[in-house]
């Protein structure tokens, strides 16, 4: 291909940069502001720890594409005259490749494992396993063939062609991989639907949940503008490969983000009252946990056997910690010692209490009647 002026000086960096900065920045604060509400007001688990593998492996990948721009990604291949430059740019173009295929699975995973915590039912975790199995299933299977897309593994960055070996080509792989993962995607976001449409909340707030577990439809749409770009790039990869690229750090960037999105809620719910208020968010802070955390229990409580029977959770009584039931009993709430109302709701013949009191411990009784 003959070289001109103008081709010569048009440059993609700019879009590269603004890209994928803006995905760190952003990626960065949702995982910090998860781990955060995880740490101090839930507690942390595997898909938090998978949730810092994606964003680890979104972060190597926007980074790598920025570092790409030193290296002559952004401009056309004919205008790199120094083959150890376009070998460099091989090599970090190969490591966005693996962190793609290693974020993209933990963060799918983690969501699995989310899942997994918050929604009850055999029926649903056994389908919710299925789509895990096939998840960690596709992501070591894509992990195998990005690593020996070439033999010897080297060729994949010889930028002189002199390394004896061949390469594989990844058109075919890469559209079979979307075809997968698109399949996996929309399982993970149908799978808690008709669970979402049978809580018995309002429908305010049931709207609300589904708006927030469909955001990941954000994810899908990225994924597909991204297969829109997917072509031949062995001839000026350096310029071809800059959509592809920029859609799959976007990919991966939303993915972490939306997977953050419930610790917001949580964030909101503890650390401003005020803003809760205003939004008409649950105060519960039940040690049950996730399900009460994100508005998701679907359990009731009832009396036993005309009775109370108490269970000590977090510490003595009286000093603002939670006193919870057995399941299938009266639930109350003492994790603000401060508060002195209480919520009552009565779901059709069975009796939920959710409540904030203040309880002084005056005899070693088990018994927290007044």
């Amino acid at each position: 291909m003959e070289t001109t002026p103008g081709d010569a000086d048009e440059s993609q960096v700019s879009s590269i940069l603004t890209c994928n900065i803006i995905l760190i920045v952003a990626s960065t604060l949702a995982v910090f502001v998860r781990i955060y509400a995880r740490i101090r007001y839930i507690s942390i688990g595997w898909d938090d720890y998978l949730c810092i593998v994606g964003w680890v492996g979104t972060f190597v990948e926007c980074l790598m594409c920025v570092l790409m721009t030193r290296f002559g990604y952004g401009h056309h291949v004919y205008t790199i005259h120094d083959e150890r430059k376009l070998a460099m740019f091989l090599k970090l173009d190969f490591v966005t490749e693996l962190s793609y295929v290693i974020a993209f699975g933990a963060i799918k995973t983690s969501f699995c494992l989310f899942y997994l915590k918050i929604f009850p039912g055999k029926t649903f975790k056994i389908l919710c396993y299925c789509v895990l199995f096939v998840i960690v299933g596709e992501t070591c299977s894509d992990l195998f063939v990005v690593t020996f897309q070439c033999w010897p593994v080297a060729k994949a960055w010889d930028a002189s062609g002199t390394l004896g070996g061949r390469c594989l080509e990844l058109l075919t792989f890469y559209y079979i991989s979307f075809a997968l993962r698109t399949v996996t995607d929309l399982a993970l976001l149908t799978l808690p639907i008709p669970r979402l449409l049978r809580l018995k909340i309002s429908t305010g707030k049931r709207v609300g949940l589904i708006i927030m577990f469909g955001l990941g439809a954000l994810v899908t749409v990225a994924s597909i503008i991204r297969a829109t770009y997917l072509n031949n790039f062995s001839t000026d990869h350096t310029w071809s490969l800059v959509q592809t690229l920029n859609w799959s750090s976007a990919e991966l960037g939303v993915g972490v983000i939306i997977s953050c999105v419930p610790s917001f809620k949580a964030l909101v719910t503890f650390q401003f009252p005020e803003i809760r208020s205003l939004l008409g968010l649950s105060s519960n802070r039940s040690n049950r946990g996730y399900r009460e955390t994100y508005s998701l229990s679907g359990r009731r409580a009832g009396r036993r056997d005309g009775s109370r029977s108490w269970r000590r959770s977090h510490g003595e009584v009286g000093q603002g910690k939670e006193i919870s039931t057995e399941e299938g009993d009266t639930e109350v709430d003492l994790s603000r010692p401060d508060s002195k109302e209480g919520q009552f709701s009565q779901p059709s013949d069975e009796i939920r209490v959710t409540t904030d009191v203040t309880v002084n411990r005056i005899e070693h009784s088990p018994s927290g009647r007044n």
